[in-house]
């Protein structure tokens, strides 16, 4: 006779979202742009030009040429079209070349943060991938990484690279 063992622990950070996800049902701010003739990868950081309007991924802020646009969010809003040269259905989270996306400027959001962070962490991300890093409140940013405006890693501490929740304020 087999003795049957139960369940004993429940992990209950499982699957609470995708990067680019917005999680919180509270105020949230987006403004809808067009990519620039790279596209992007949603949940990740863009500017955008003050002269033309158009999102580009990554990019420094820069007085009177780039702004910040906010992080590319709402993954299941967007008709897919496949992955860069794979089959028209495989999934992606990669918008083609010039097409209209929705730029969080404030708002509680899943992304994919970089080497891991602590709550209340700042947020940077990389001028030139766009990507999500954390570092403690106050610390000076490497050189090649700007501040994402007024934004803190909100819940999910995570030691290594993987799925966190970003609150974006103004």
């Amino acid at each position: 006779m087999t003795t049957a063992t139960f369940q004993s622990t429940v992990n209950v950070n499982l699957g609470f979202g995708i990067p680019g996800e917005l999680i919180v049902d509270g105020p949230q701010r987006a403004e809808s742009l067009i990519l620039d003739a790279d596209g992007g990868t949603i949940g990740l950081a863009f500017t955008k030009s003050n002269t033309t309007n158009v999102a580009t991924q990554g990019g420094a802020i820069v007085d009177g040429t780039n702004v910040f646009a906010g992080i590319l969010v709402n993954p299941k809003a967007y008709a897919s079209y496949g992955a860069v040269g794979g089959a028209p259905l495989d999934p992606t989270m990669f918008l083609p070349p010039y097409s209209q996306g929705e730029f969080l400027t404030m708002g509680t959001i899943v992304v994919t943060l970089q080497d891991g962070g602590n709550i209340g962490d700042w947020i940077y991300y990389s001028d030139t991938t766009g990507l999500l890093y954390a570092t403690a409140p106050n610390a000076t940013p490497t050189v090649g990484y700007t501040r994402v405006p007024n934004a803190v890693l909100y819940r999910y501490p995570t030691t290594a690279t993987g799925l966190t929740a970003i609150r974006i304020t103004e």
